[in-house]
């Protein structure tokens, strides 16, 4: 009898050490050892143009850039046409209907990425949590001359397109600021 009592604290013993190790690798794999990567350099010079001329003396920003979310689909669904009209769009360039569409496609992907404030102008301060006064933007995709990116702040949501100058410099091109309804 006594036998069997030991075998039986063997094995629940066993059980344990398997289940705790287990449950350990389990989450570190889900959890920690998940690596946010961050932006580039050309991406944060797109950052830094974004709020340029904003006459904030301070701007806060989120320190990790916004992935996917579901009202960013009215983008998704637009036509290149509706720019005109939903947004103040006038760029008369033949490529860009055609980097619009590649943009629509590749937002899907967009990802949580970290924001390196050594790489920001002084005027934007990045900070580890969001609220009332701190704006979040994805992260800038750059597709050949143009620079797709969404803002969420206070005052609303907006997609802000940028295009590259001859200077190498990122220049506002476009605007698309969403209906309250999807906010």
């Amino acid at each position: 009898m006594e036998l069997i009592k030991q075998m039986v604290r063997s094995v629940i013993k066993t059980y344990l050490k398997l289940g705790v190790i287990l449950f350990l690798s389990l989450g570190f794999q889900n959890g920690y050892s998940q690596k946010v990567t961050s932006l580039d350099k050309e991406q944060h010079l797109v950052i830094n143009s974004v709020f340029k001329y904003s006459p904030e003396k301070q701007i806060r920003l989120n320190k990790k850039t916004l992935e996917y979310e579901s009202w960013m689909d009215f983008i998704r669904t637009s036509d290149f046409e509706d720019l005109e009209i939903i947004g103040y769009c006038s760029i008369n360039d033949p490529e860009f209907e055609q980097e619009f569409k590649d943009f629509k496609n590749e937002m899907l992907n967009l990802e949580t990425k970290k924001i390196n404030s050594k790489e920001l102008d002084s005027k934007l301060k990045v900070k580890k949590t969001s609220g009332k006064n701190v704006s979040a933007i994805s992260e800038p995709m750059i597709i050949n001359e143009y620079s797709f990116q969404f803002i969420k702040s206070f005052y609303g949501k907006a997609l802000n397109v940028q295009k590259k100058n001859d200077q190498g410099n990122w220049d506002y091109a476009c605007g698309i600021y969403f209906p309250t309804d999807l906010q």
